[in-house]
């Protein structure tokens, strides 16, 4: 197939590399320093998969024309980015073309339909973690799922990716595993850029764990009341069990707020305050988290947030 991968992040540059074993991987991707070393270097994958792709065996797009003949775009955007994205992209999507968002959050899905037909909008989720060393370099910090909501060809695009070595499945009710790593992620992801620790901290420091815990059991109630049922049965679980197994990571908000880059927690926490208030219930600690980091965002470059 030819899959197009729009933003050139760490998750950009890790399907990119994994899908390249078996497609022909085209990138676009803004930054003109990004593309001259992906150009230049190819791509590199250390940590839980080692692999190199030579730069012959990856295209940079500097032309958005050039999309025209991919059988998948992949945005791999931040969510606050989409909608710019979609509207730059969407005369030159092929008719015959699939959107797949794989972004964190909520919204991304819904944007991306204001664009794109239905029936050609992959709705996605992975569990896979990386963090960008370089441009075109990454460290896979952690295997996991990737679940694909369903549309008409999707058994092809899913055996595609698990030939890749993409653990890879499909679901009819894709919002389930949405709303899953939403909770997950806005009890971890504030917290550990708030406090500026990995995620393996998170549950050592009592005090940090009970704020996660809270702020997961608020996502799961707003969940409960938009009729989500989520794929794991207690939240405080689930947390200790993500931070365990990524315990010397820092999260991708963390990693944010230390490049002094702007944060998807608008996405994240901000959906759950914004969902909260329709339903006419209070998410405390949801919104106080997500107040803190959008006060702060992109301020420094400090690696913790001034309260």
């Amino acid at each position: 197939m030819n899959i197009t991968v729009i933003g050139a992040g760490a998750m950009g540059i890790l399907f990119s590399g994994l899908l390249s074993k078996k497609n022909s991987i085209f990138i676009l991707e803004k930054n003109i320093n990004a593309r001259e070393k992906i150009a230049r270097s190819g791509i590199k994958i250390t940590g839980s998969t080692a692999l190199v792709v030579p730069p012959s065996e990856i295209k940079i797009i500097t032309n958005i024309k050039n999309i025209e003949n991919s059988d998948i775009v992949v945005i791999f955007v931040k969510s606050y980015d989409t909608t710019d994205v979609l509207k730059k992209i969407r005369r030159f999507i092929g008719k015959k073309t699939f959107v797949m968002t794989l972004q964190n959050g909520l919204g991304n899905y819904e944007n991306i339909l204001k664009y794109v037909e239905k029936n050609r909008v992959i709705c996605g989720t992975t569990s896979h973690g990386a963090i960008l060393k370089d441009y075109g370099v990454v460290r896979h910090t952690g295997s996991g799922d990737t679940v694909m909501g369903y549309v008409s060809g999707i058994e092809k695009i899913a055996d595609n990716f698990k030939g890749c070595g993409i653990n890879t499945s499909t679901a009819k009710n894709i919002q389930s595993a949405i709303w899953s790593k939403l909770a997950i992620n806005c009890a971890i992801n504030p917290v550990g850029a708030v406090s500026g620790v990995t995620n393996g901290e998170i549950i050592r420091y009592p005090g940090l764990r009970e704020i996660s815990v809270a702020a997961g059991k608020e996502a799961v109630a707003v969940a409960g009341l938009a009729g989500i049922k989520l794929l794991f049965n207690d939240v405080s679980e689930k947390i200790d069990e993500v931070c365990k197994n990524t315990s010397g990571n820092i999260n991708s908000m963390l990693a944010d707020i230390k490049a002094g880059r702007k944060t998807e927690i608008d996405s994240l926490n901000g959906a759950v305050v914004k969902k909260a208030e329709e339903f006419g219930i209070k998410v405390p600690v949801n919104k106080a988290l997500y107040s803190i980091v959008k006060k702060n965002s992109s301020k420094n470059g400090k690696g913790y947030l001034s309260l």
